[in-house]
């Protein structure tokens, strides 16, 4: 029966059908485009946004749940972790061994004064205070803090990061935190004890007890105190709370995932389709086929159409549509979310590669907020070693000195010390740590070079020529002609072009 033939009800009915039928494909696309975007996100699936809302309402109460989070941000977020690893990567972690308490008021043992330099020196290389230094501040600055084991023999040294979940800081000994641990860590890993030494064995005993020893425990000592515990703090001002450095940008690393997710949708509607079939109608209007054979055609269509194209049915002419926006507002919030996150941080986005252009001035002034950051990471771990080396009780006192020394300042830290040195300050040797020298190393290079290989009396006892040691008695005064492969600039170009320097 065709559709004319039908009451005036009826026809209702079934124009009803029809819009239906029209619109179903074409709906079922677009909604499934947007919904399969916006759960492609791992960080959506492990964290709702909302969840993080109500974290980031009382931080001290959900501390533990927050760190976590700044863990799972570090792997999935690219920005994050970049953001943290700046942090610990931008020291250079040059030291060098410096004299305390100079015995001055009686004559020195040179040889055992000497002995002892050289003990310490030998000492701190076991220790790879660059390595070792690095690895507690990243995760100092992810978790907020850091505790850390120290493991050591005669010619080795590691420091085993700990859980903590299950440690807070309980005193401060010479400047340093010191924390302890909730032996209930172990109530499930007691086979772990032995990679943990004897003290902790000692320890859990105490507070396990050992019914076959006769050895009654006590509660009362479920925490204890490591010994070799190292405790580095992003936030030394709360010895309670340790939240990460970062607590108030993770939300933005939500932003720039909202963003992304929208531009990607925006991205995907751009390359969808819809194809329409024109139906036959009559003079009014109405549909002269048959409603289960326009179903039947219509049904064959869609079923063999890729993913992305929708079918509608229309009394008009069969045309194709595309939903392209030639705008790109939708990339730029991309970009704008993400440079928002590095100004929200205190960290110039031009670091990471932003395409807003300044003067190299204000890169150089905007980097010092972040070294200072670094720099006071670097005093705790400095402390910490200074207080080993007090143990120590060694016959004359020596500390480690760390360099205020960046990426970023490298070439002005080193000028300044040449400088100083040639004006004959006693920066010897923080001048060869600025170059990248341990005190291990200028001692056994010096030894290797000047006793062994008499590199600086024999093979290079005449100086390297340069513009600084070559004299004009050949006549040619002035710098030598660029060679081969070097870079002539524009302005050297033009006084060759112009022989402007022929008559000087």
């Amino acid at each position: 029966m065709k559709v004319k033939d039908l009451s005036k009800e009826d026809q209702e009915k079934a124009l009803l059908r029809y819009s239906q039928l029209v619109f179903a494909n074409l709906k079922k696309n677009i909604i499934q485009d947007l919904v399969n975007s916006r759960n492609e996100s791992v960080i959506y699936k492990k964290y709702p946004k909302d969840r993080i809302v109500t974290m980031m309402e009382n931080p001290q109460r959900n501390e533990k749940g927050i760190r976590e989070l700044s863990g799972f941000l570090y792997l999935v977020s690219s920005h994050y972790r970049r953001l943290v690893d700046y942090y610990a990567t931008i020291l250079i972690y040059n030291y060098t061994i410096v004299p305390t308490n100079f015995p001055h008021k009686k004559p020195t043992n040179k040889a055992k004064y000497k002995e002892t330099y050289y003990n310490i020196i030998h000492e701190c290389e076991k220790y790879n205070l660059r390595h070792e230094a690095t690895k507690a501040i990243k995760i100092a600055v992810r978790d907020g803090i850091y505790y850390g084991l120290c493991y050591e023999t005669s010619d080795s040294f590691y420091i085993k990061p700990f859980d903590n979940s299950y440690a807070k800081i309980s005193s401060i000994e010479d400047g340093t935190f010191v924390f302890s641990i909730n032996l209930n860590y172990f109530s499930d890993k007691e086979d772990l004890l032995p990679m943990y030494g004897t003290e902790f064995e000692s320890a859990w005993l105490s507070y396990k007890g050992d019914k076959v020893k006769k050895i009654k425990g006590n509660r009362k000592k479920q925490w204890f105190e490591p010994s070799n515990g190292i405790c580095i703090k992003a936030d030394e001002s709360d010895p309670i709370y340790s939240l990460p450095l970062f607590t108030g940008l993770l939300l933005s690393v939500f932003d720039i995932e909202d963003y992304k997710l929208l531009h990607k949708a925006k991205a995907e509607n751009d390359n969808y389709k819809a194809l329409s079939a024109k139906m036959e109608t009559d003079d009014d209007g109405v549909p002269i086929m048959d409603f289960d054979v326009a179903t039947k055609y219509y049904n064959q269509m869609a079923a063999n159409l890729p993913d992305g194209i929708g079918l509608l049915l229309s009394p008009f002419e069969v045309k194709d549509f595309s939903f392209s926006n030639s705008a790109v507002s939708e990339k730029n919030d991309v970009i704008t979310a993400e440079e928002d996150f590095w100004f929200s941080s205190g960290t110039s986005p031009l670091i990471f590669g932003s395409s807003k252009a300044t003067s190299s001035a204000s890169l150089t002034l905007s980097v010092k907020p972040d070294e200072e950051i670094s720099f006071l990471l670097l005093q705790q771990f400095e402390r910490y070693f200074n207080k080993k080396i007090k143990k120590m009780d060694l016959p004359f006192g020596f500390k480690i000195k760390f360099s205020d020394q960046s990426i970023f300042n490298t070439t002005e830290h080193i000028n300044r010390l040449s400088k100083a040195a040639q004006y004959g300050m006693p920066v010897k040797l923080q001048y060869a740590s600025a170059l990248g020298l341990s005190p291990s190393d200028v001692v056994g290079m010096s030894y290797l070079e000047d006793d062994i290989l008499s590199l600086a009396n024999k093979t290079w006892k005449t100086p390297l020529i340069s513009s600084n040691t070559q004299n004009s008695s050949d006549g040619e005064a002035g710098r030598s002609a660029v060679e081969a492969g070097e870079t002539i600039t524009e302005s050297n170009e033009k006084t060759r072009e112009g022989d402007s320097n022929t008559n000087r």
